[in-house]
């Protein structure tokens, strides 16, 4: 027998979002560092791929931003192979995103492999605009 959804469970209104609301990406990779191995977290309820996006109801940029910080976190952390990621529906057009501690464990802690990652891009990022062609860095400080 198919059961039906629950429609008293399952939002029908985008829930208002402050930045403040949305678990940060240092946190989950924290979590990640403590928990056991099969240890479960939900790091975000809704629908990431839609809500991280500008769209005429959508959320405003400060949320919208802090919604792809812990998405790209929670998929770093997965490809770094900390995490399998799960959904699960708990509503139309409305889940819960789920990481899952895996028991292997890679050689730097979570915490630090996200930020490698994440400065690399920035820099990178830098390399790449016309600003940072003509930009010059010192390494021992700021430019005096």
């Amino acid at each position: 027998m198919l059961k039906s959804a629950n429609h008293s469970t399952c939002p029908s209104v985008q829930p208002a979002l402050m930045p403040k609301d949305i678990m940060n990406d240092v946190d989950l990779c924290v979590w990640v560092a403590e928990a056991k191995p099969g240890d479960r977290i939900v790091y975000y309820r809704g629908h990431l791929s839609r809500d991280r996006q500008t769209h005429g109801e959508g959320y405003p940029e400060p949320v919208r931003r802090k919604i792809g910080e812990i998405g790209n976190c929670a998929w770093m952390l997965a490809d770094e192979h900390w995490v399998h990621l799960m959904q699960k529906r708990i509503g139309i057009g409305f889940w819960e995103y789920i990481a899952v501690r895996k028991a292997e464990t890679p050689k730097l802690k979570p915490v630090y492999r996200v930020i490698q990652s994440l400065a690399s891009k920035g820099a990178k990022e830098k390399r790449d605009s016309p600003a940072g062609l003509t930009a010059t860095v010192n390494a021992t400080g700021p430019p005096g």
